[in-house]
């Protein structure tokens, strides 16, 4: 799901590099009997999808009036190519495409892989699901991050590979492994994509609206008065006509309501396969080190647009997973958040665990 202006980073405390201990940072999980674990579409990505439909609409009729400029026939097979372009989001060629020249990320190196492949099929078989059908993906960043994207990318910072204690890097896993299965991944991807020729006619009209003004005012402020009063009677007119209208101005905050949904459903799905007091344990480190202080400060129409609740809210609803872990060590130190992702050029990608 995509949004959100990125979260200042924290350092790893130091740690040794450990072996991965999967058993000792069980919780409430029989290896024996993984969870029945389906991707779907949860609350948050149905959401999404719907919140998306004014632009979708908008979109096809961008697309419907470019098909009036093609021979009969054509214009058809154009708006249906346009209309089925969207299953290229699950397209395994078309993922990698985007995850390269997009996402800019790389693959693992061969010591990269060693460190994530098993941690990684660990926390897919938790879930009771396949881990090959997913492309692991390393970003070159200096930030604690990982995020998921369309329909198989699952990508974390050369940072996070390097910095992590492997249980909490599992955690950063799992919690990614939950925006694919609920499908906040590629319903916020299928969103911004048809939403995409809509926002360019936006984009191109709030242009020339503005250079119109300036160019009124250039000439005389009566012109710029006159053209000012000119656009506001007609959108007054439109919201008087079709009420309805004024509810588009809300969809920028339901979605980043949605996106905060998200976050807190990969959380969960973090914790029911067993990363719950690591989860736990880790964002209250982040929360120790002052990362809600900035949330404190910001004004409501931030809060508004956040993508990522506050630290202190994941929290609380972590609270009902924290059975203590069995093993005698606990994770080594809090890791920083950076941000999501936003996930946000063109078409971001589904948030970071630690934002």
């Amino acid at each position: 799901m995509p949004g959100g202006a990125p979260a200042p980073a924290y350092q790893p405390a130091a740690h040794q590099p450990a072996a991965y201990d999967a058993a000792a940072y069980s919780a409430a999980y029989d290896p024996t009997a993984p969870p029945p674990t389906r991707r779907g579409a949860d609350s948050s990505s149905i959401t999404t999808l719907l919140l998306n439909l004014p632009l979708f609409l908008g979109s096809f009729l961008v697309v419907w009036l470019i098909s009036q400029l093609f021979p009969a026939g054509l214009d058809i097979v154009f708006v249906i190519a346009w209309l089925a372009s969207g299953a290229l989001m699950f397209h395994r060629p078309t993922e990698r495409a985007l995850a390269r020249f997009l996402y800019k990320v790389r693959e693992p190196t061969a010591a990269e892989l060693a460190r994530l492949q098993p941690l990684w099929e660990d926390v897919t078989q938790r879930a009771g699901l396949d881990g090959s059908r997913y492309d692991l993906w390393v970003e070159d960043s200096d930030q604690v991050n990982a995020f998921a994207a369309a329909g198989h990318i699952v990508s974390v910072t050369r940072k996070s590979l390097g910095g992590l204690p492997p249980e909490q890097l599992a955690a950063v896993l799992a919690h990614e492994l939950g925006h694919h299965v609920g499908g906040h991944a590629w319903s916020g991807l299928l969103g911004v994509w048809y939403a995409f020729p809509a926002r360019i006619v936006m984009a191109v009209v709030k242009f020339a609206v503005k250079f119109v003004f300036l160019v009124a005012a250039q000439i005389a402020c009566l012109g710029a008065l006159i053209f000012a009063l000119v656009i506001g009677t007609l959108a007054v007119s439109v919201a008087l006509t079709f009420p309805p209208a004024l509810g588009l101005f809300a969809i920028p905050f339901l979605l980043a309501w949605a996106g905060r949904l998200g976050e807190l459903r990969a959380d969960r799905f973090a914790a029911e396969i067993g990363f719950g007091p690591l989860l736990l344990a880790t964002l209250t480190g982040w929360l120790d080190q002052g990362s809600d202080d900035d949330h404190g400060r910001q004004g409501m129409t931030a809060r508004l647009m956040a993508t990522h609740p506050p630290i202190h809210q994941r929290i609380r609803a972590l609270e009902p997973f924290a059975a203590a872990p069995t093993g005698p060590a606990g994770p080594a130190g809090p890791a920083g958040p950076a941000g999501p992702v936003g996930p946000v050029g063109p078409v971001g990608p589904t948030g970071s665990l630690p934002s």
